[in-house]
């Protein structure tokens, strides 16, 4: 959000106060904290999550930034069950050999707890796969809370990871991955 948006954005909020604070106006700090909150989201993102709440909300009263985050981003579940349905996808399409940089990071470090990018792209039977998806979404869910929060920037393939064992100090081509893409990089 730009500070061009402060007057959509100031719109959106005396809608959430007519609708859950009975038409009393949002006080100039609430405003402030809520734009501050909300500010790396795209206006168009928290407008359609304002329409949500509203939609769906029962609750009377008025509801938190948190609420309007988890409204645009979906729930830590959701999230997980998404991220885990680009990389089985990836998995399918791009195999193991090559190095992936998915869009989300916390990806990198999930499956860097699960044995890396080979071994679950290479060693994955149909058979395995929900219980890898289980173990996946369990794992980004406790990740994606890492107050630490540095990720990977990507994640090496077998061509990567052989090459620099023998002493080749060549990077392989990166595979971008998300929102439905694949790009290469690098």
């Amino acid at each position: 959000m730009q500070q061009r948006d402060e007057v959509k954005f100031a719109e959106l909020m005396a809608v959430l106060a007519e609708v859950y604070d009975d038409g009393r106006p949002p006080s100039k700090l609430k405003m402030e904290v809520y734009f501050r909150a909300l500010e790396q989201f795209d206006i168009g993102d928290i407008e359609s999550a304002v329409k949500g709440l509203i939609y769906n909300r029962t609750t009377a009263s008025f509801p938190k930034p948190a609420e309007l985050i988890q409204e645009i981003r979906g729930t830590v579940s959701n999230q997980a069950t998404m991220a885990w349905l680009d990389v089985l996808e990836t998995v399918k399409r791009v195999g193991h050999y090559q190095s992936v940089k998915f869009s989300d990071p916390v990806i990198h470090s999930v499956i860097g707890v699960m044995g890396g990018w080979p071994q679950l792209a290479g060693e994955m039977l149909v058979d395995d796969e929900k219980w890898k998806q289980r173990e996946f979404e369990r794992l980004y869910e406790i990740l994606s809370k890492n107050p630490r929060g540095k990720h990977p920037d990507y994640l090496p393939g077998l061509t990567e990871i052989s090459n620099s064992a023998e002493g080749y100090n060549v990077k392989s081509q990166i595979i971008e991955i998300g929102l439905n893409r694949l790009r290469l990089v690098g």
